[in-house]
């Protein structure tokens, strides 16, 4: 669900965002669609293939989930 690409990029897949948009029932997210993000050394976030349309608190919520899995090697909830 959750995918490392390099040392501080991940990708989400659609089957994640599926189950992402399960646990935020008021997600844009599109599970047609796979999503990416990348981090710097700090966990600030540099880069994401995120439309501007389908920004707004669910996508912060899931740039979150995927710095906290990248950096701290937490799986959210949602995707267990």
């Amino acid at each position: 669900m959750i995918e490392t690409i390099s040392l501080n990029k991940v990708s989400m897949t659609r089957a994640g965002v599926r189950c992402f948009n399960d646990a935020w029932p008021c997600s844009l997210l599109h599970s047609t669609r796979a999503y990416w993000f990348e981090f710097d050394s700090q966990g600030d976030l540099i880069d994401t293939d995120l439309p501007e349309q389908d920004d707004g608190p669910a996508a912060s919520a899931l740039s979150d989930d995927c710095k906290a899995y990248l950096l701290d090697n937490v799986t959210p909830d949602w995707a267990i």
